[in-house]
């Protein structure tokens, strides 16, 4: 079996990492994430996004903004020492580019 693991959630990280075949860090700029993050919510304002369960309409989220806001200096530094140990399964990308290229290179 392959585990598939999306978001940090780090309460439960050190439960999924051990049965994980591989993460990927998208460790994307702060300003990426953020415009990324209110376009979202331009686009899907009161609907739900196809990737979400009917009835969770998109919002904006002051305490989620605040959290990517400040990633490097608190939520980063969590997330990198839950990570040790395991390098070997960690795939970092820092752009949107890496992520695509590696991607292609996994099609078979």
């Amino acid at each position: 079996d392959s585990w598939v693991i999306e978001g940090n959630y780090g309460g439960t990280m050190d439960l999924r990492l051990p049965r994980a075949d591989l993460v990927l860090y998208l460790d994307y700029t702060i300003p990426l994430c953020l415009f990324r993050i209110v376009k979202r919510y331009v686009q899907y304002r009161g609907r739900t996004r196809p990737d979400l369960s009917e009835g969770c309409n998109e919002r904006l989220d002051p305490a989620f903004l605040w959290y990517v806001a400040r990633w490097k200096s608190g939520p980063r530094v969590q997330t990198e020492a839950k990570l040790e140990g395991y390098e070997n399964k960690v795939f970092r990308f820092t752009s949107t580019h890496q992520l695509a290229t590696w991607i292609a290179t996994r099609r078979h």
